[in-house]
């Protein structure tokens, strides 16, 4: 008897060891997904790719830049930006070409263009208000290394890529210095392993300013020796990479790195719009290259700004960052590569077939097609209600039998003996409804509170301090997973009996569970038919071990275990000997003692005084076991392992990448209440799963988190939400009017910070009421601006720049062609790049002077309504664009055009140190000035931008 007591206390369906279980999953879980979410370190073998090598380049590429010329080397020793429409660009890129020159010196099968005469124009934004089309010159650095199978030398090869040009805000070590160095590592290493297919590598340029090298690949003759594609790229600056997006299932099966990291949540995301940033796989997918898209994620406040850099990166270390690019690079290209049955290259045609894909820690790669996930998702909902209902049924009709041949209703109809008056019966029916109704809906209302409590928890911290997960986003999570646990918790362990534990506890797992299976049945239901997404795999797991967890109850039920008869069936049987019923009182013996869970009670039943119904044999009143009230022993931890893990472990993994993709993207203009609301809902699926289970937890550990609810919520409510680490980005951009020599600085970021606290900071801004209005494409920003004097105004640098008159800055020249045409011809001092921009009237057709006559790129056309305007981008300095447009609407109609040109260099990250760089005051003055928790990047492509207006 010690023995089974010992037995039951430990492995029975109570307190103590239900808590355990639970605790003890749920900190597995965390455990390894915190753990194998860490950088790897580089190992000692690097797998024949020079990694030191790859991290010397990656100091050349974005913080030393080299450059031979005469026998003359020029050093950079600080980290400089080089945007395409700078002059350390063309640094940067004569360091690549003459890194890959001297790489295909030595190999015969490999071959370096360097392409100085394709260029491109296409139209872009044609689903936005503002339609624009782009004219770009090539540079791009190309590679062919020649496959050794002659089958697939021509055609069928891997198109490897990664862009050289940063931001004019940032070095760019990760966006895309990595990705750049990972190639060279590329070449060398195919160079010396030749590879069965053939292998280009596009290392292109003007990616941030429009994906313009990618698009203008697309005219190069090698891009017809590819058909797969692996793009590589820094959607923000450090952490492990990710893989974005997959264009199909087959590229998928080369991705078998040691430590895959990917999820297809994020590619919905980008096909449902919700990311709004391009890479160059989008050019490349729809030219119908098959591919995948590799690149890193975390760290969005250090995107784009002076701290995406070699020293700056965030906690990870650029080394381990770096390898982890390359590794995964080259475990991918190496099956791309030397796929010679095409299996990375034979597709499921028809519906369905897009991928759906996800990692485990970080150690396997699960993919299956939506086809299948579908497939599984039909026979769910048609065979899983059927199994369970008729489970349900069996179970009733066995416990029915079972009370009939007990005499349970017999003695139940004895019972209600004429004694009882019709109030005392009436109240006992009501409230024997109650207690059924109370039961079966509990679930539904823990769930209703959940969402409730957990949408009140987002719109606080929405309204109250909404920029705190820019830097605390653990604790926002802590807060909303410890305030998912109390409103499931409390609300299915509502009421407690007389003794403080929660009656019938395996009914009500059994109820919960069944309920449960009703929420993920209609889940599944609403996402087989409503959101036809991959990245609802999870709901379809989750409902499927629900379903058996609900079996393996339910067939508990049917084998007699203990715990299933209600609490009045119970009690009847307590009281009734062969049918027939006596009297007596519960009493405490020594009190109540409380056994070892802090829950249930011992108690003695005593008789009443005899009378004539009474058993001729005395009747003791003996203590039931509290295992055996407890249900059978076993049964309980089957359906808690079967139940809990998986969807614990495949809702987690999304909600990491989620947190750390979304957490800086407010600065960006997203929406504060939609990330607080998706991270309060991950919380919420993530404890929902232990629901069945919940009524046996440890009311210590019910009040240990409800502290830390409060803990976590009050700091994040009061906390600064900023710091060196995770600084605040402001945009900043600058306007001069040729006309009126007027000289405009702008800077865009949130309205709690930037006209109070960061603007006064600044002289240029002293005595001055900036403009501020809602920024019009950054929800819950602001757009402030204010005029700056003469010492504040920029300068393009040049040889001729820093003394010529502002209106040598641009020349241009409008000459009709015809009654609705005109012949624009532009001009800038010391740049790159110039724009069209057209108001009153569109442009429904243009073309550039020198462009072969070749029109838009094909797949590309001009809206109906028109264009807004053309971006020109030209590989030569201070190039003449000669531009005929033809424009929409009637002859009568005017059109007003800004022609104007861009400007991206400024003293402190010039080359040269200034001698011949541009000069920006403002930027210089805002570099200055911000406080140290806040960063500033670019608004957009230009730094500044000069230009005159004309009407047409």
């Amino acid at each position: 008897m010690g023995f089974l007591s010992g037995l039951s206390a430990v492995l029975a369906f109570r307190t103590i060891p239900t808590t355990i279980l639970i605790t003890v999953i749920y900190a597995a879980v965390f455990s390894a997904l915190l753990i194998t979410d860490q950088l790897p370190s580089v190992p000692k073998h690097t797998r024949d790719l020079d990694f030191q090598q790859a991290y010397r380049d990656l100091h050349e590429v974005c913080c030393f830049h080299r450059y031979a010329a005469s026998s003359i080397q020029f050093f950079q020793v600080a980290a400089r930006p080089h945007p395409f429409n700078s002059h350390a660009n063309v640094l940067v890129r004569s360091y690549i070409l003459n890194r890959v020159k001297d790489i295909a010196s030595s190999y015969d099968h490999v071959s370096v263009d360097f392409d100085l005469y394709s260029n491109a124009s296409w139209a872009s934004g044609l689903l936005s208000t503002q339609p624009y089309a782009v004219y770009y010159e090539s540079d791009n650095v190309l590679v062919k290394i020649e496959g050794s199978d002659k089958e697939y030398q021509e055609s069928g090869g891997l198109l490897l890529s990664a862009h050289w040009d940063s931001v004019s805000t940032a070095p760019g070590a990760t966006d895309d210095g990595m990705g750049v160095v990972t190639l060279l590592s590329m070449v060398k290493y195919f160079a010396e392993h030749r590879p069965s297919r053939t292998v280009v590598f596009n290392i292109n340029n003007g990616e941030e300013d429009g994906l313009n090298g990618a698009h203008v690949f697309m005219e190069h003759p090698w891009v017809n020796a590819t058909d797969t594609f692996l793009n590589l790229e820094g959607a923000a600056a450090g952490g492990r990479p990710l893989l974005f997006r997959a264009t199909s299932r087959a590229p998928l099966a080369s991705w078998s790195t040691s430590r895959p990291h990917a999820n297809v949540i994020t590619g919905d995301a980008f096909s449902r719009g919700f990311i709004r940033s391009g890479t160059d796989y989008s050019v490349y997918e729809q030219a119908g290259l098959k591919g995948l898209d590799f690149a890193f994620y975390r760290g969005r406040s250090r995107y784009h700004t002076k701290y995406d850099s070699i020293p700056g990166m965030s906690d990870d270390k650029s080394k381990n960052a770096l390898w982890a690019m390359m590794e995964g690079t080259l475990s991918s290209s190496l099956v791309l590569a030397n796929d010679v049955k095409g299996q990375t290259r034979t597709e499921s045609l028809g519906q369905g077939s897009e991928p759906v894909y996800f990692d485990l820690f970080g150690s396997a790669m699960i993919v299956f097609t939506f086809q299948t996930l579908w497939i599984v998702n039909i026979v769910l909902l048609t065979v899983g209600p059927v199994i369970l209902l008729m489970l349900v049924y069996f179970e009733h009709i066995i416990r029915v039998t079972s009370r009939i041949r007990s005499g349970y209703y017999r003695a139940a109809a004895n019972g209600n003996a004429p004694h009882e008056s019709f109030v005392v019966r009436v109240s006992a029916e009501i409230k024997h409804f109650l207690k059924s109704f109370w039961v079966w809906s509990k679930f539904w209302i823990a769930l209703i509170l959940g969402v409730g409590f957990q949408i009140l928890l987002a719109v606080g911290y929405a309204k109250l301090n909404p920029f705190v997960i820019h830097t605390h986003p653990w604790l926002v999570l802590v807060s909303a997973l410890s305030l998912a646990y109390l409103t499931t918790v409390l609300a299915l362990t509502f009421p407690l009996t007389k003794h403080g534990v929660v009656p019938a506890p395996e009914q009500q797992k059994l109820s919960v569970l069944l309920h449960q299976y009703v929420l993920t049945w209609a889940l599944l239901v609403y996402t087989t038919s409503a959101v036809p997404l991959g990245g609802t795999y999870f709901i379809t797991a989750w409902n499927a071990v629900v379903l058996l967890g609900a079996v393996l109850a339910c067939v508990e039920g049917m084998a007699g275990a203990r715990g299933y008869e209600d609490e009045e069936e119970t009690e009847r049987q307590r009281r009734y000997v062969r049918g027939v019923r006596y009297d007596a009182v519960d009493t405490a013996e020594s009190g109540h003692q409380e056994s070892e869970n802090g829950h249930q009670r011992a108690v003695v039943t005593e008789e009443t005084e005899p009378t004539e119904i009474t058993p001729l044999i005395a009747q003791h009143g003996q203590p039931t076991p509290p295992g055996e009230e407890q249900g059978a022993i076993g049964w309980w931890i089957a359906q808690l392992l079967i139940v809990v893990p998986v969807p614990v472990i495949l809702v987690s993994h999304i909600a990491i990448i989620v947190l750390f993709a979304m957490n800086q993207t407010l600065t960006d203009g997203a929406s504060p209440f939609g990330v607080y609301e998706v991270v309060s809902m991950l919380a919420l699926l993530i404890v929902l799963p232990l629901a069945p289970f919940s009524m046996n937890m440890h009311r210590w550990l019910n009040g240990i988190i409800l502290i830390v609810f409060i803990l976590s919520t009050l700091y994040t409510y009061l906390a600064f939400p900023f710091s060196q680490e995770t600084p605040l980005k402001v945009y900043f951009a600058q306007s001069v009017d040729l006309d009126t020599s007027r000289v405009v600085t702008e800077l865009i970021g949130p309205r709690q910070f930037l006209s109070t606290v960061i603007i006064p900071r600044f002289p240029s801004a002293f005595d001055q009421a900036p403009n501020c209005t809602d920024a019009l494409d950054k929800l819950g920003l602001q757009t402030c601006k204010w005029e700056v004097g003469d010492a504040f105004v920029p300068s393009p640098g040049g040889s001729e720049g820093l003394t010529s008159s502002l209106e040598k800055w641009v020349t241009t020249s409008i000459k009709y062609t015809g009654s609705n045409s005109a012949r624009i011809k532009v001009q800038g001092l010391n740049t790159r790049s110039c724009t069209l921009q057209f108001s009153g009237k569109r442009v429904r057709r243009f073309h550039l002077s020198g462009d072969g006559g070749k029109g838009l790129q094909g797949g590309s056309e001009v809206p109906e309504d028109g264009l807004e305007q053309i971006r020109l981008w030209s590989r030569d300095w201070e190039k003449e664009f000669e531009v005929d447009v033809d424009f929409t609407g009637s002859e009568d109609e005017k059109a007003t055009v800004r022609v104007s040109c861009g400007w991206a260099e400024y003293e402190s990250a010039t080359v040269g140190g200034g001698r011949t760089g541009g000069k920006i005051p403002s930027l210089e003055e805002v570099l200055l000035f911000l406080p140290e928790w806040a960063v500033v990047t670019k608004s957009s492509a230009a730094l500044f931008d000069a230009g005159w207006k004309f009407e047409v």
